[in-house]
C-alpha cells in the first residue's frame, strides 16, 4: 500500500492557493486537501522552496474563507495559538507562548532552517504547514518542525518569510496554460488509487482545471473549474506538458473529444478549439 502522510496547511487566497510545508508534500504523487466544510479535493503542487520548507498548493475552486498573514514584530513572551492537524485529528486547537525569535535548526549537513520562532505551543506530527497564529486570530508563523524527544520545543516559519518565498514561487514556478485554443489554465496532478479502479482509469494522473475562461471553448462545453482532463480525442493527457503537445497536434483537427473526472466520475464532452 503506498505510503500515505498528514499535514496542515494555510488557506492564503480566496481562489485555492494553499501555504504548507515543502516536507508535507515532498515525493507525494497524489495530494488531496480537507477543507474546514469537509470537502475533500484534489490539490496541484505549484511549486516549493526545499530550504525555506514552504511549498504552494492550488485546489480548483473558488470563495475561499482566507488567512491573514502578519509581518508585525513579535515579543518574546507573546501569546500564540497553533491550529493543525496532528496525528489526523482535524483542526486540534493548541497555545503557548513566543520563546524565542531568531532560531536555527539544521535541516541536513549542508543546509539550516533560520529566523524561526521557536514556541512551546504543544506541537505534533500532522501539524506541520499549519497556522501559528497570535491572539487577534492573524498568522504570524507556519509550523514547521519539533525536536524529537524534547518538550516544549516546537519551531514555526515567520509570516515574513512566507510572504518572500510566495512571491518567489509565484515568479519563478509558473505552471499553468496560456489559456490559449481551449481557454484554460491548470496544473498537473495525482489520481487517487480509489478513484482509477473505480473508474478503471489506467492513467495516473490528470490536468486540474484552476481557471476556465467565460465564452471560451471549455467554458461552451460546459467545462468547469475543478474538472480534471484525461485525454483528448484519444491522446492521454498526463501533464500539462503533455497537453501542449497534444493541443498543437490537434491544432486542425476541428472539433475535440475530451474526457475528464468530475466529481470522482468519468466524462466526456466535445470541445471546438480557438484557432
Amino acid at each position: 500500500m503506498p505510503q500515505q502522510g498528514l499535514g496542515s496547511g494555510v488557506i492564503y487566497s480566496s481562489d485555492g492557493v494553499i501555504l504548507t510545508n515543502a516536507h508535507v508534500v515532498a515525493g507525494s504523487s497524489r495530494v488531496k486537501v480537507t477543507l474546514p466544510d469537509g470537502r475533500s479535493l484534489p490539490a496541484g503542487v505549484i511549486g516549493a522552496e526545499p530550504a525555506q520548507d514552504l511549498a504552494i498548493l492550488r485546489v480548483g475552486v473558488k470563495g475561499l474563507p482566507v488567512a491573514q498573514l502578519s509581518t508585525a514584530p513579535l515579543r518574546v513572551g507573546q501569546l500564540v495559538v497553533a491550529i493543525g492537524n496532528p496525528y489526523g485529528l482535524d483542526f486540534t486547537v493548541t497555545s503557548g507562548v513566543v520563546s524565542a525569535l531568531e532560531r536555527s535548526l539544521p535541516l541536513t549537513r549542508d543546509q539550516k532552517l533560520e529566523h524561526l520562532i521557536q514556541t512551546d505551543t504543544p506541537i505534533n506530527p500532522g501539524n506541520s504547514g499549519g497556522p501559528l497564529v497570535d491572539v487577534q486570530g492573524r498568522v504570524v508563523g507556519i509550523t514547521t518542525a519539533i525536536l524529537p524527544y524534547a518538550q516544549g520545543l516546537g519551531f514555526a516559519i515567520p509570516s515574513t518569510t512566507a510572504y518572500d518565498v510566495i512571491a518567489r514561487i509565484s515568479e519563478q514556478h509558473q505552471q499553468g496554460l496560456s489559456r490559449g485554443a481551449l481557454g484554460i489554465s491548470g496544473l498537473d496532478i495525482g489520481i487517487d488509487e480509489g478513484t482509477r479502479r473505480q473508474q478503471q482509469l489506467a492513467q495516473r494522473s490528470g490536468v486540474l482545471l484552476l481557471e476556465v475562461a467565460p465564452g471560451g471553448a471549455a467554458a461552451q462545453a460546459n467545462l468547469r473549474t475543478g474538472d480534471i482532463l484525461l485525454s483528448m480525442s484519444a491522446h492521454p493527457v498526463e501533464n500539462v506538458n503533455a497537453l501542449r503537445k497534444v493541443v498543437q497536434a490537434l491544432r486542425e483537427k476541428g472539433a475535440w473529444r475530451v474526457s475528464f473526472l468530475r466529481d470522482g466520475r468519468s466524462r466526456s464532452v466535445t470541445v471546438t478549439p480557438t484557432i
